[in-house]
Parts: C-alpha cells; structure tokens; sequence
C-alpha cells in the first residue's frame, strides 16, 4: 500500500450505477436527461473537463450507451472494486520507478461509466493530470494492471515535467511520452510479450505488431518527417484508433510501437527518473537523434 499522500480515489460508480438502475424502468426517451441529471450534473469539475465538446451529453450517444449498460449493473462493480484494488500498487510501483515521492499532490483517479469509448487515460483536472478509469471497458485484473501503470505513470511524468503544458497534438512530445510510459510497464511487469504492453495484454495484435515491423522503414521515415507536427491530424494518424485523412494505410497507432523503441534506445544512456523530468526542448532535441536510425524492437 502506497502512502496516503500518493493516491486519492474519486469513485462516480454510485451514481451511475443509480442512474443505470432508474434507467431500467423508465422510457428511453428519458434516458439522457436521467444521464445529466442523476450522473454528469452531480460531478461539474469532472464532466466540464471530459464533455467539453458534448460527447458525454450527446442524447444519441447516451441513449446507446444506457442500452447496453443498464442491465450490467453488477458486474460494472465488480470491475469497479477489482480496478480500485490494482491502484495502491499500481501508484506505487510507478511512482517508485520514476524517482516520484508525492511532490505536487497525489495521483487523483476518477473510476466512472463511461460510453464505450476508452478504458484509461489521463488528462486535466483542476490545474493537473489525473487518471481517469471507465469500468465498462476493462478486462481481466492482469491487464488491467498494466494500462492502471502505464496512465499513473503519465500522471507522475507530468508531475516531474509538467507534461499537461506540452503541446496536446505534439508527435515528438507524444512520441516521448507514450514510449516512457510503456517502458515502466514493461520493466514493472516483465516477461510478457512486446504487443502486450502497447495493447494492455489484449489478444489478437501480433499481426499489427509484425506488420509494424515489416513496414518500419516507411513509419519511421514518416514519423522523422513530422516530428515537428502539433495539429490534432497528424497525432491521430500515429496515435489514435480513429481514422485521419493523413494516416492512409498505416496502422493504427504505430507511434507507440516507435516511442517505445526511442525510448528503450535511450534508457541504455539513461535512468527512468531522469527521463521523467527532461523539460520538452530537451525531449525534442533527444527523440529527434534517437529516430535517426532506429532498428524496429524485438
């Protein structure tokens, strides 16, 4: 168990389990406005950093969402209390590797419902970076152990370099951190095999990562030419599920596969601690020499 100071848990199941329960009764049609007023109202500081373009909201989206999840009212608990289980260690064991002892304020986590969209991830909230956790698509405790360290250690990351500050479509910042992370995972949790650790241990994505490998010259050639990119097409084209008009066939979010091989070049140089707190001109200097001839990983 990690001290008191490093970890602060923000638990929304309560009421979006309320919300889903009342949903099960009740027309359809009402379903949205239950969402907002029983759920995303009762969390204001939560829902304006996550709704900000309305997805949270979107009646069509929440209808959808409330229909598949309704009656899975148990078992989004039972995920929720063996997620809230992982997260002592998981802040620890991240904290510890990257040389952080509570400076800034604990590691906050938001365990919510979501709508379908992501398991974990971190982002503002308040003036720092938390991590926020969606039961609804989590998976087995083992795996979930990885994405729980992988999104504490960008929290930690940016509480030794203030990351929230990046640029938030940045290749190179975004190439840097995803590596960074990835590697913590796979020094906490060794042995596993390589897709485990960019896919949170789900099955089925050797063939992404041999086709990674196969293609690694056009990536990399790619990737070197829009490392100064900060606009939201090219960071999709590398780093999201989501189709971009300038991805075309590459497969999707091939940058973490590079990030990580740039980042295990340079902690052969390099503590964990010490890459955490490197500012972004450094980073940028730092991944732009590391892809210059960078072997794809084994």
């Amino acid at each position: 168990m990690p001290p008191d100071h490093l970890l602060h848990v923000r638990d929304l199941l309560p009421d979006a389990l309320a919300c889903l329960r009342a949903c099960r009764s009740a027309p359809a049609d009402s379903w949205p406005q239950r969402w907002r007023a029983g759920y995303l109202a009762r969390h204001p500081d939560v829902f304006r950093v996550l709704d900000r373009d309305g997805d949270w909201s979107d009646p069509a989206d929440v209808t959808a969402a409330v229909a598949g999840l309704r009656d899975r009212v148990a078992d989004l608990a039972a995920r929720a209390e063996a997620v809230r289980d992982l997260l002592p260690a998981g802040v620890a064991d991240a904290a510890g590797a990257l040389g952080w002892s509570g400076e800034g304020g604990p590691v906050e986590c938001v365990v919510l419902v979501g709508l379908h969209r992501a398991n974990g991830w971190a982002d503002d909230l308040g003036g720092r970076f938390a991590l926020f956790l969606a039961v609804e698509r989590l998976g087995p405790p083992d795996d979930d152990g990885l994405l729980v360290r992988h999104e504490v250690a960008h929290v930690v990351h940016d509480r030794r370099a203030g990351i929230r500050d990046w640029p938030p479509h940045g290749v190179a910042n975004q190439l840097f951190a995803e590596g960074l992370a990835t590697q913590v995972t796979a020094e906490l949790d060794p042995g596993r095999p390589l897709e485990a650790y960019l896919w949170f241990g789900r099955p089925g994505h050797r063939p992404w990562l041999d086709e990674c490998r196969r293609r690694w010259p056009e990536i990399l050639g790619r990737m070197r030419a829009d490392l100064d990119a900060t606009d939201p097409y090219h960071h999709a084209a590398y780093f999201l599920m989501r189709d971009s008009p300038l991805r075309g066939d590459l497969p999707r979010r091939c940058g973490y596969l590079v990030g990580l091989a740039a980042v295990r070049r340079l902690r052969d140089r390099h503590g964990l601690p010490e890459l955490a707190g490197w500012p972004l001109s450094r980073v940028r200097a730092e991944m732009a020499t590391a892809l210059a001839d960078l072997p794809a990983p084994d």
